[in-house]
């Protein structure tokens, strides 16, 4: 069967494409053949989670315990995970459709994070996530689906964007140009 990935930014492919560095996190949709949304996790990697460390300003136990984790993620070269749980109260209660771990009070997550060992995100990041998440969560077994990017964003429309975004940033003339190396490592990955 055919399983599909959709990311949802452009900033993704400015970083596959070679035209600006590689992003940190993403969301990630995962469909079914039937375009039957079967899944969804936020891709994070070392290099985001290094720079959210700066960021944390801690306040209560939850903070103190992903501060803990993040650091111990940052020491290894294991997938990691945060879950985000909604409380019974909240008035748009949600818990994710599939198989995951409850907290305390017999809850699934709301929302999962995935913590990727890699430093940034590229083609080989996505799909390594989205299988470890498959194997997981959705007990597919790897043998028994094929998985495909939903709705690539093609390189033209990724270089319309990025100029579109630097020029919003003051920066009108953007020249870009491709390595061999790129543009070997693109045709190798994009077929």
């Amino acid at each position: 069967m055919k399983i599909y990935i959709e990311t949802n930014s452009y900033d993704i492919w400015w970083g596959i494409y070679g035209l600006s560095y590689k992003t940190g996190w993403e969301d990630v949709n995962i469909f079914d053949q039937d375009n039957n949304k079967i899944g969804y996790f936020c891709l994070n990697t070392k290099a985001y989670l290094r720079h959210s460390l700066n960021c944390i300003n801690i306040k209560d136990e939850e903070d103190r315990v992903f501060k803990k984790l993040t650091e111990e993620y940052l020491t290894d070269d294991e997938c990691h995970f945060w879950y985000c749980y909604d409380q019974k109260s909240d008035e748009d209660f949600y818990e994710v459709p599939y198989e995951a771990p409850k907290n305390q009070f017999g809850i699934k997550p709301s929302y999962i994070e995935l913590w990727h060992p890699d430093e940034a995100i590229d083609l080989s990041t996505l799909f390594d996530a989205v299988k470890i998440f498959i194997t997981k969560f959705l007990k597919i077994d790897e043998e028994k689906y094929d998985l495909e990017i939903k709705d690539q964003i093609p390189i033209d429309e990724a270089i319309s964007s990025f100029k579109e975004h630097m020029e919003i940033f003051g920066n009108s003339d953007i020249p870009i140009a491709f390595s061999d190396e790129l543009i070997e490592d693109l045709s190798q990955k994009l077929n």
